[in-house]
């Protein structure tokens, strides 16, 4: 049996390293330098800010593979804060493209979508990874 004082002595270290585990995953960075972002974005394949109401083309890339594509931004709206326009996308010009991640058969739907019609895409934008997590999309009308 251990002194009284040995049993104090550990009980207390216990309590102060339970204590302290909250507060260093709280010190702990999260990955993101900033914070993400919900989105809703809309627009068509293959079309620059040339093409009449394209905002502006963002390049994606994808899990799935495939090569990179133009998507010509008709609609964007970002929430937390909300803003609209794509400078939410535009946290880093070291980045070339945004990266698209999700389940695979939304994400195919997203990509390969024809260029003639409208996507609708709802996801959460990762600014420090660039990447795009979809967790709906609808290419015309179709999800």
């Amino acid at each position: 049996m251990l002194p009284i004082r040995v049993v104090i002595a550990l009980t207390v270290a216990m309590i102060t390293a339970v204590l302290a585990v909250p507060s260093l995953a709280r010190a702990q960075p999260s990955g993101d330098v900033a914070p993400i972002r919900p989105i809703r974005m809309e627009g068509y394949w293959n079309r620059d800010r040339r093409a009449p109401g394209v905002l502006d083309g963002l390049t994606f890339t994808s899990e799935i593979g495939g090569p990179r594509r133009t998507f010509g931004v008709t609609r964007l709206q970002a929430y937390k804060p909300e803003e609209e326009g794509v400078q939410v996308f535009r946290h880093s010009g070291l980045l070339p493209s945004i990266r698209v991640l999700g389940q695979s058969d939304m994400v195919r739907r997203f990509i390969t979508a024809p260029e003639t019609e409208k996507v609708v895409a709802y996801g959460v934008y990762r600014p420090a990874s660039g990447t795009l997590t979809l967790s709906s999309v609808e290419v015309d009308g179709h999800s």
